[in-house]
């Protein structure tokens, strides 16, 4: 730590920071378009000018590294003037379509403009007016309120690893357009909107969905895989509409890849909300006697997935299951979480973000001991032989080697075809209806806020576990004869 002046007040900062960062650390917000704490400085907008005492000019704080006794200026009229002049000169030919434009409301050239700019433009020419052209499988460019930051290759080249977009023209004519003929097609097109400051690039899945200032917004943890990006949800009329990033400074987490950020839809349709029997609606009051029969009568049991649902929810269900166990006389119940090969191993990295391993709490299910010796295949081979012949699946497909040689109660979110052919189909809570927490692939346990509201009465995973222990006491009493 060093000891800085910013503005006149001594502060002690971080000295391995740039300024941008070590003034917001202590309250000093200095604005800037084209650094990005993830990315190298190329110093591009000139937004973030300062003045530091002893240099005659002025200086971009993005590429100048804090110093002890180093004392700054961010709001002099020389430097407002600069900003002003900075502002001026990127909205001489931006379009002023705020209205149309999605980034509005969480747009930086909005909140800088405000802050820094004039409110009134000198330029009395006609504005440049180049075509919008689509860029990628799900990426839209729209040239005329690009400011030329150079974030989205940046990106490209030193996070992808590829080089699909480059500066071309000069002055005037400058901008960002395909390196060649192809398509952006990677998993991060989302992200480079994301990261876009402007209106420039957007993606054509969330285009026109919704105003920004509609959101409902919690603090939550992606579904994706076993990575476990942090993000924010944004919600509206108890729907999902779109994951953002919630930048994670310590833990170095500033992107979210597309098969994260645009998985939703299902959790907006095709909901299973009825309990069903044999594929056919039912409900609850006649569904659980019959698994709680089938429980009694079974010869072995099995619990096989689990790695969607929350530490607090596998914990839960583990006390539960040896509680039942223990009304049953013991009977042992197995219980399996790793589904997928990719479970079993060490962590296979798709990309720099996303892993093979689809699940976002593999290492929590892990932690809780929720496996067995033999794996999936142990529970496979005890089937054949007879010894297992109740088995409960939750959220997952019915691995094929299982349908049809014993009797199957699905829990899931959604009305799926395993949910169908299954014996028993259970109606449970997705994980964004309660709040909870996921273990990631490098053990780190992250909260996630509850972001939706489920239908009244849909139990969670836990919660239904422990209908069941009720359903069985009650139908021993109902034998006894119980007064």
């Amino acid at each position: 730590m060093v000891k800085i002046k910013i503005d006149g007040v001594e502060f002690e900062v971080d000295e391995k920071k740039n300024l941008i960062d070590a003034a917001k650390d202590v309250g000093v917000e200095i604005p800037y378009f084209c650094y990005h704490p993830a990315l190298s400085i190329v110093g591009m907008c000139r937004m973030c000018l300062i003045e530091i005492e002893g240099v005659p000019r002025l200086q971009a704080a993005c590429n100048t590294p804090v110093k002890e006794g180093m004392g700054i200026v961010t709001k002099s009229d020389r430097v407002k003037e600069a900003r002003a002049g900075t502002m001026e000169f990127l909205l001489a030919n931006h379009p002023l379509d705020c209205p149309v434009c999605d980034k509005a409301g969480e747009c930086k050239l909005q909140d800088n403009a405000f802050g820094s700019g004039t409110g009134h433009s000198r330029f009395e020419f006609e504005k440049r007016n180049v075509p919008q052209e689509e860029i990628g499988t799900n990426l839209i460019i729209n040239h005329n309120r690009c400011i030329v930051c150079y974030r989205c290759v940046r990106f490209e080249e030193e996070k992808v690893g590829v080089s699909n977009l480059g500066l071309f023209e000069r002055g005037n004519h400058s901008l960002i357009g395909l390196a060649n003929n192809e398509p952006i097609d990677h998993n991060f097109q989302g992200a480079l909107a994301d990261i876009c400051p402007v209106g420039a690039l957007l993606n054509n899945k969330t285009l026109f969905k919704s105003r920004v200032w509609w959101y409902k917004s919690h603090s939550s943890v992606c579904h994706g895989c076993s990575t476990g990006c942090n993000v924010t949800t944004n919600v509206r009329d108890n729907k999902m509409y779109r994951y953002m990033v919630k930048e994670n400074h310590e833990k170095g987490m500033f992107f979210l890849c597309d098969k994260g950020r645009f998985d939703l839809d299902w959790m907006n349709e095709n909901r299973l909300f009825s309990y069903l029997d044999s594929g056919k609606s039912s409900t609850s009051v006649e569904v659980l006697p019959k698994i709680a029969n089938l429980m009694k009568s079974a010869k072995g049991i099995a619990v096989i997935g689990g790695a969607h649902e929350s530490n607090e929810n596998l914990t839960k269900i583990k006390n539960t299951l040896s509680s039942i166990s223990s009304q049953l006389n013991g009977k042992s119940i197995l219980f399996e979480a790793r589904v997928q090969d990719a479970q079993y191993k060490e962590t296979e990295q798709v990309d720099f973000l996303m892993t093979k391993d689809s699940h976002p709490n593999t290492k929590g299910a892990l932690d809780l001991g929720l496996t067995t010796s033999d794996g999936i295949s142990g529970i496979e081979a005890q089937l054949a032989k007879g010894s297992i012949d109740l088995i409960f699946v939750i959220k997952e497909e019915i691995p094929s080697s299982l349908i049809g040689k014993a009797n199957l109660v699905v829990l899931d979110t959604n009305l799926t075809q395993s949910a169908k052919s299954a014996t028993y189909a259970v109606p449970i809570k997705i994980f964004a209806e309660e709040s909870g927490s996921f273990t990631n692939k490098n053990s780190l346990i992250q909260n996630f806020e509850k972001s939706m509201e489920a239908p009244k009465g849909l139990p969670s995973s836990a919660e239904f576990f422990e209908k069941l222990s009720v359903s069985l006491v009650s139908k021993e009493e109902a034998l006894l004869g119980n007064r």
